[in-house]
């Protein structure tokens, strides 16, 4: 079925610092808004910075992130709009809250191996933390959770962005928050790969025929005297046989 146009929802893009993030959302964002659909960027690191000032880097403030930009792109979701959002979001239990709430809710995991984060690091932020110079990196001396159950994973240190915003947009559909037809619009004529039918289990097999019992199989004979009385029973049910006459002593033989 394809899902009615101009439904709003929400693309939440997680990942550590430098594993492209800012990057994807922007292409994400650019594609979405070329094919007609109105779509709100909120880059944590771009002009949505000044809807956090004055948070720091302590877990309730990096949750106070989720939520003020939650807010926003709640309402952009409302209005019908897609809110595209890249924000390194480390704790787990944030961003759930926002799933709930959102409900459709599309979780993109942007992940990236630590030498190619260590690449695209000109500050040196995660040299100075492996080093112990730098305290509250995440995913170094401090936690990065990554999502229990992202509707996609994307590897940019081994995927160009275009392949990043196919597999995307291919979730965005496996999430039914757009339809084929769309998908096509935005892709240039591609279609959506079909989603892989569940594994259905195997029927059980059927149990052995047993054999048909003999008539009287399978019952307890009697013991003792219980047998005794059964076999008198059955004995007086049978026809009596007539024996046949016997002749008189002292009787003559006829010649």
């Amino acid at each position: 079925m394809e899902t009615q146009h101009g439904a709003g929802f929400v693309v939440w893009l997680t990942g550590m610092n430098r594993a492209g993030k800012s990057t994807l959302a922007s292409h994400l964002a650019a594609r979405l808004a070329a094919a007609g659909r109105p779509a709100t960027l909120l880059d944590e690191d771009g002009e949505a910075a000044l809807l956090l000032e004055g948070l720091g880097t302590l877990k309730d403030d990096r949750a106070k992130v989720v939520t003020r930009l939650g807010f926003v792109a709640k309402a952009v979701m409302r209005s019908g709009g897609i809110a595209v959002c890249a924000a390194l979001s480390p704790y787990r239990d944030a961003r759930e809250q926002l799933r709930r709430e959102a409900r459709r809710f599309v979780e993109v995991f942007v992940d990236c191996s630590m030498e190619k984060l260590r690449e695209r690091d000109p500050q040196g932020i995660y040299a100075k933390a492996l080093a112990g110079e730098l305290k509250g990196v995440p995913g170094v001396d401090v936690p990065y959770e990554p999502p229990a159950r992202p509707e996609v994973v994307v590897h940019t240190d081994q995927l160009s962005v275009e392949e990043c915003v196919l597999r995307v947009l291919q979730a965005m559909v496996d999430a039914k928050v757009i339809g084929p037809a769309e998908f096509g619009r935005l892709t240039g004529g591609q279609r959506p790969r079909r989603a892989r039918p569940e594994a259905s289990a195997k029927p059980a097999a059927k149990p052995a025929a047993k054999p048909r019992a003999k008539p009287g199989a399978g019952k307890v004979a009697p013991a003792g005297g219980a047998r005794r009385k059964l076999d008198a029973r059955q004995a007086a049910r049978r026809p009596q046989r007539k024996a046949a006459p016997t002749p008189a002593k002292g009787a003559k033989r006829r010649r």
